[in-house]
């Protein structure tokens, strides 16, 4: 087994400048959700030119793609992500992101081949994380269905650390529907619909104090009328609410929608609401994360202890219900903490530590993909543990 990973170490070194030229080519010339076109195009030429077998045609998804090699299980999905951000270009780093899953997708075939290994290791390029969830439209189009387990990086600050649970999340919208008048001489003939926003932001605002800790609400009044002469008659409000218990998620919104609707009602508007969901809620798997930890030592990288949370949000988290996952954050800044989407995350993903990002990440994944397609039942724990924190996280909110 050894001798594999070190195998493993010594290509992912021998491809990191192809790997680094191509990251700063994606870096160059950033592209928005669902319009990376010439992403896809560089990463797929870099895939056929290894000989991967290549599905271009997603449904769906123009700019996605989905390639693989070997043959018979475990079945394991590397993840690729490589939309930027508007006004910003790759402030989320997202071109160490599909370098490394590339470069991480041609290690593996390499040892497939030389090794003969059993197991499918595909790469899946899914675009628009940042805005439209790219992997939720695949998931439910099936094309994650036969897969065993997931491994993904994300560029990150400070230590580099295996991530925990991030949040779920919605985003509601609330159009209340009231009745003109004149605001002088006849208030009496209006119903104000901006009255009940404002009720609704009172409201929600005491409702508050009976949320959870890590529950999150916040909401912006987007139309409270044209003029001051007149009574509004119509308002709008946009919510966001967001918590890491996806089943608690659903009673918050419960609760705003009752909120909402009675704050209609108690000023004589039409309430309509809409309620559009995010994404969920990353389940960490702790099987999975231990066996990258242990590769990611056996390189020399500094790590955070434990699997920490997050305040952010990712459609990786609707793939980590279905299938487990393993998420390293691989460090850019390991001074401390900083964002990312900001100019600095941006002119650090084209830096020398996003190159050396993408080898700590070719060596650290390829190593545990290995493990995983030499130690199948690794794979079924982890599933276990998926059951296992799906189930609790239900009782959670059951059990109250």
């Amino acid at each position: 087994m050894s001798e594999i990973k070190e195998y493993c170490d010594t290509l992912a070194e021998s491809i990191l400048d192809q790997m680094w030229d191509f990251s700063l080519k994606i870096h160059a010339k950033p592209e928005l959700a669902f319009h990376e076109h010439y992403a896809k195009k560089e990463q797929v030429a870099l895939l056929e030119e290894e000989g991967f077998e290549i599905d271009q045609d997603i449904t769906e998804l123009d700019t996605a793609f989905v390639a693989k090699c070997g043959s018979g299980s475990p079945k394991i999905g590397i993840i690729s992500e490589y939309d930027a951000l508007p006004n910003l270009g790759h402030g989320c780093g997202h071109n160490l992101i599909c370098a490394s899953a590339v470069g991480t997708a041609i290690v593996l075939k390499k040892v497939l081949e030389k090794y003969h290994l059993d197991g499918t290791v595909y790469l899946f390029g899914t675009p628009a994380e940042e805005d439209g969830g790219g992997k939720i439209i695949m998931l439910k189009n099936h094309y994650f269905d036969d897969i065993d387990s997931v491994v993904f990086m994300h560029p990150t600050s400070d230590l580099t650390r295996l991530a925990g649970a991030c949040l779920s999340s919605k985003q509601i919208t609330i159009k209340y529907e009231g009745k003109s008048a004149h605001a002088g001489s006849h208030p009496d003939d209006g119903v104000n619909a901006l009255s009940a926003s404002n009720l609704f932001c009172v409201g929600t605002g005491l409702l508050r104090q009976h949320f959870k800790s890590d529950a999150r609400f916040s909401c912006i009044i987007t139309n409270g009328g044209q003029e001051t002469g007149l009574i509004p008659c119509e308002s709008e409000i946009k919510c966001s609410l967001a918590c890491f218990n996806f089943s608690y998620l659903e009673e918050l919104e419960r609760r705003i929608v009752a909120c909402a609707k009675g704050c209609g009602d108690a000023l004589g508007c039409k309430t309509h609401v809409e309620v559009k969901d995010g994404y969920q809620g990353r389940v960490p798997n702790t099987i999975l994360s231990e066996v990258c930890r242990k590769e990611l030592e056996a390189i020399g990288e500094p790590l955070l202890d434990g699997m920490p949370i997050d305040y952010g949000g990712e459609d990786l988290g609707n793939v980590s219900r279905h299938i487990p996952i393993c998420n390293p954050y691989v460090t850019i800044f390991p001074d401390y903490k900083i964002s990312n989407h900001t100019e600095q995350f941006r002119e650090l993903a084209c830096s020398d530590a996003g190159k050396r990002c993408i080898l700590v990440t070719m060596k650290s994944l390829s190593r545990t993909v290995v493990q995983l397609l030499s130690d199948p039942s690794i794979i079924d724990e982890a599933k276990q543990e998926l059951k296992t924190r799906i189930d609790d996280e239900l009782k959670a909110v059951t059990s109250k």
